[in-house]
């Protein structure tokens, strides 16, 4: 009997031996008994996930004025409004489509829409940076997340180039480098919008960053989803492309894996591990969005007043550190801890975290800036934690791996 958060053993054939044309037989190396962690490409999975996550989060530290700018808001304080609509119309395209992208990605294989979410990432950022319309913005933002359904792929990939052992790493490699990404995006934001202000020395104030002064970011973003697509073709496909009766019938006896006789929808473990791991990222994106929109908000309105740039640099050194803990000290917390504990701990410890934040509006100077960057930095070391963990869950919540694109974008 299979508890939750633990994976059944199976046998399974040594595909590479029998089907040596098959793209997933040929790195079937990878997620043998014994096998390390594939570095190599999990690197290049970690790339890939910083580029589908940078224009989630990057344009948060500068959204304010770029509504403000846009001119659609009649009082500043509908700017909010407005700001929350371009926020999250991103997800809601990703809502609408992320289970036809991973049931599209079981039948024709990950690397395809690897490409084609990289694609979208340098034609819609770009329209979204270029445009003063906000309905312009609004579209490219929502066609943004329709058109990128990479990310529950992604996840599966992970997996699947992960033995048992080396699973804890597949996992903490996608929530570090999403984490990464939500952490580096809003810093490149911050740092790079509107230039012709922050650096008035470099870029003229009658120039093409003055004209648009929100291109920058993007501009980097598209470039960095060019680089990403390049990296595409050097990974190993990992989806099968034969049918397991084509096995030889003295080969079929080893495998031992029982057919899913339930709908995953009726399967107790995946259900609660949807639940827990769509809570918790609906809460880290709110947060997200929210303590950006807070730190540039004016001290009259219970806010830091800080700049894009002051709010950049907060979350880059909370991304620096938290990089560095997922990628030592996690994937040994979680072999000792197990998923359940390591999910579990963490999140009670978010709480009180979470809501000391609102006071620090009421501190000055160094004490605020020490504190903020504490908050911070400790946050986003447990949250990563738990999403790690949910990721376990979940992935551990199924036996099969036929659909797990699937599985994870119905995550």
């Amino acid at each position: 009997m299979v508890k939750f958060g633990e994976e059944e053993d199976t046998k399974v054939p040594l595909l590479e031996s029998l089907y040596p044309d098959c793209p997933g037989c040929k790195c079937a190396h990878l997620t043998a008994p014994g096998a390390g962690p594939p570095i190599k490409v999990l690197l290049m999975v970690m790339v890939i996930v910083i580029c589908n996550t940078l224009p989630v989060a990057s344009l948060y530290p500068y959204i304010y004025f770029m509504v403000d700018d846009f001119g659609i808001a009649a009082k500043k304080e509908d700017i909010g409004y407005y700001a929350g609509a371009l926020g999250s119309v991103l997800m809601l395209g990703r809502f609408l489509s992320s289970v036809a992208w991973g049931i599209f990605a079981d039948k024709y294989g990950r690397r395809v829409v690897f490409v084609l979410g990289l694609l979208s990432v340098v034609v819609f950022q770009m329209i979204f940076g270029s445009t003063n319309s906000f309905w312009v913005a609004l579209a490219a933002r929502f066609l943004y997340g329709a058109f990128n359904g990479m990310l529950g792929p992604l996840k599966a990939y992970s997996s699947e180039v992960c033995n048992e052992e080396n699973q804890a790493w597949g996992v903490s490699t996608i929530t570090t480098s999403w984490n990464l990404g939500l952490i580096i995006g809003p810093a490149m934001g911050g740092y790079l919008a509107r230039p012709a202000v922050n650096f008035p020395r470099m870029f003229s104030p009658n120039g093409f960053f003055s004209r648009y002064p929100y291109i920058l970011p993007s501009l980097i973003q598209a470039v960095f989803a060019l680089f990403g697509m390049v990296i595409v073709f050097f990974m190993p496909e990992t989806v099968h492309k034969h049918e397991k009766k084509q096995f030889p019938e003295d080969q079929t006896k080893l495998v031992d894996a029982p057919k899913l006789k339930k709908s995953l929808w009726r399967n107790p473990a995946f259900m609660a591990s949807v639940a827990v791991y769509c809570t918790w990222c609906f809460m880290e994106l709110a947060f997200t969005e929210v303590f950006s929109l807070w730190s540039v908000s004016p001290r009259e309105a219970d806010g830091l007043g800080l700049s894009t740039s002051d709010v950049g640099l907060v979350l880059a050194v909370s991304g620096a550190s938290v990089m560095v803990f997922n990628m030592t000290l996690f994937p040994l917390i979680a072999s000792y801890l197990g998923p359940i504990l390591v999910t579990r701990i963490p999140a009670i410890i978010c709480v009180p975290i979470l809501l000391v934040f609102p006071f620090v509006s009421v501190l000055q100077g160094k004490v605020q800036w020490l504190v903020l960057n504490f908050l911070s930095l400790t946050r986003y070391v447990f949250t990563t934690a738990v999403g790690t963990g949910t990721a376990m869950l979940l992935n551990n919540s199924v036996v099969s791996s036929d659909h797990f694109s699937f599985v994870w974008s119905s995550g």
